[in-house]
């Protein structure tokens, strides 16, 4: 008895000492990974204009008033602000349609709009841009070049420089992570309410009026602002096509100061700018915090004893439904195809039967045969395989101290792990660019794997976080009692419970991480391309077929990595309920 009675406090101290060496090292990482690029920015931000980066001398405030004073100011402001917002009331007014038919109704084919939801995400914007620019061109658009066919006009009636088609186009590209947001909400809303109100006599209009909008309109409007944060950091669209248009936000802004075309670079006004971005999604996460807070008193499910009712569409509504969704898919598919057609010749060529025969993979050979892209595509599986692996193994630890371990060290990790939501990722490349500069990571993938790190920490915490919410620590407990340790329990017990969310968080992260642009085009080199920067730089050589080539490289191998696991995770899931 008495070796067993001083066996258990060793051990126990053991495992006390395990989780406070991760807290410790968690606290140092996140403390490098978010306060040192932002004390670098501020501090670059109020250097002299003269002064090289990180050659600091007396402080000044004159980038800031160059911003203030500068006469595109405001509509620089107004522009990130129309452009953000419009695209995401497009994005979530058609997510919550699809996430509606997908997860109330019982509209056909549910699982694979799911699965293509999920796997679209995969498709980089700038991709999706550029195949929207070879449809609806005012020169050779191949949907202006029909529609003055067949109407005959003689202008072109699309184009894809104007505020209202940047819109459009980033809206379409955001419903993908919109409906993985949405369909959560209505899946788990328990719908004993609107039973009772429709066993009362009220009308399914009625009901959907008075009841299931006021209950989901908390969540859909935490959802829309954190994807408001989303859109005004945002950087691929506004530079592929805001720039020609005309139509400067503030992330290009940030970038053509500190990369501009002729000259040296301003990383002093670059920095400031960057300074007000973040003041801006500071104030919009702030805005997030609260209304999810205050959605907290809309909740409906107390526990899984319930099990959502569809309605059943019939007749017309189910032929709408189907339609709709197929609509909105083609509409999507349709960038990717022109694209594809484009990648098949020599020079661009407007579709046509009669050019079937000229088809040719010459464009695939020629970037398959080119050192550079071989280069930029293994950089790509590098950047987007490390960047993900870590991310979620730091979110896992991150959400169970907060979640489990409690205390001041658990929130203030929780916290620290969030704010990169308010740091938009152009302005985190400007403080990396900075802190690298003169050191021998500069120019290397690495830096881009801790910027990625650093951004897509926040999204994964929170989807872990609310995964481990739902697991009672019972489980971890009996498995400490038995004499298992701390990483023990959560190698064996809890993360096997919750591999659906650490999957779909991983496949997230990778998806984002592959389709990025503003890291790489920031922080290029020669040595630290990748896909998405090589794409960039042909489409501006300009070599169309070549880029259009491999943009479809890209695409066709994300689509492989994430639709075979996602139909896996989906299977096992509808398996075990």
């Amino acid at each position: 008895m008495t070796a067993v009675s001083g066996s258990r406090p060793a051990a126990s101290v053991e495992r006390w000492d395990a989780r406070n060496i991760a807290q410790a090292l968690l606290f140092v990482v996140l403390l490098l990974l978010i306060a040192g690029p932002l004390l670098i920015l501020v501090v670059t931000s109020i250097q002299p204009r003269a002064a090289a980066p990180l050659l600091w001398g007396a402080p000044t405030l004159e980038h800031y008033r160059d911003v203030a004073l500068r006469p595109g100011t405001a509509q620089l402001i107004w522009n990130t602000l129309a452009y953000a917002g419009g695209s995401v009331v497009v994005a979530v007014i058609i997510a919550v349609v699809i996430a509606f038919l997908t997860e109330r109704t019982d509209m056909p084919g549910r699982t694979t709009v799911r699965v293509l939801m999920y796997s679209w995400m995969a498709v980089p914007a700038l991709v999706f841009g550029y195949g929207w620019i070879l449809l609806i061109n005012p020169g050779r658009g191949v949907l202006n070049v029909a529609l003055r066919s067949v109407f005959g006009l003689e202008r072109a009636p699309l184009t894809p420089y104007c505020m209202a088609a940047l819109i459009i186009i980033a809206g379409l590209s955001l419903v993908p992570t919109a409906y993985v947001m949405l369909s959560g909400l209505l899946r788990n809303m328990d719908p004993t309410l609107e039973d009772a109100a429709y066993v009362s006599g009220a009308s399914r209009a009625a009901i959907a009026a008075r009841i299931t909008a006021p209950l989901l309109a908390p969540g859909i409007l935490s959802v829309g602002i954190f994807l408001g944060m989303a859109m005004v950091q945002s950087f691929d669209l506004p530079m592929i096509i805001g720039l020609t248009a005309r139509i400067p936000v503030l992330s290009t802004r940030i970038y053509t100061a500190a990369s501009p075309d002729s000259g040296i670079p301003n990383y002093g006004l670059a920095s400031a700018f960057g300074v007000c971005l973040l003041v801006l999604a500071m104030g919009l996460m702030v805005l997030y915090a609260r209304v999810t807070r205050s959605s907290e008193r809309f909740r409906t499910v107390t526990g899984k004893g319930f099990r959502p009712r569809r309605i059943q569409l019939k007749g017309l509504q189910r032929v709408m439904a189907v339609g709709g969704v197929v609509l909105y898919f083609a509409i999507m598919l349709a960038p990717l195809l022109i694209l594809l057609w484009a990648s098949l010749f020599p020079f661009y060529r407007l579709p046509a039967w009669s050019e079937l025969g000229n088809v040719s993979l010459d464009a695939y050979r020629s970037v398959l045969s080119q050192p550079q892209a071989l280069r930029a595509l293994g950089n790509t599986v590098l950047l987007f395989l490390t960047s993900a692996t870590i991310v979620v193994v730091m979110a896992c630890l991150v959400s169970w101290f907060a979640v489990r371990g409690g205390g001041t060290m658990g929130r203030l990790l929780d916290m620290m792990s969030f704010a990169p939501m308010a740091i938009p990722p152009v302005v985190m490349a400007i403080a990396l660019l900075l802190i690298f500069l003169r050191t021998p990571l500069h120019g290397t993938i690495w830096v881009l794997v801790v910027g990625h790190m650093t951004i897509y920490l926040a999204f994964a915490a929170r989807t872990m976080n609310a995964a481990l919410v739902q697991i009672h620590k019972e489980l971890e407990d009996a498995a400490h009692v038995s004499g298992a340790s701390w990483a023990t329990g959560l190698r064996r017990i809890l993360f096997p419970m919750v591999w659906p969310q650490i999957i779909n968080t991983w496949l997230w992260v990778v998806a984002h991480s592959a389709r990025d642009l503003t890291f790489p085009l920031l922080l290029l080199t020669s040595t630290n391309v990748v896909a998405a920067s090589a794409i960039y730089l042909r489409w501006d050589f300009p070599d169309l077929p070549g880029a259009a080539a491999l943009s479809m490289i890209v695409v066709g191998g994300l689509m492989l990595l994430v639709i075979p696991i996602q139909l896996y995770v989906t299977r096992r899931i509808d398996g075990d309920q």
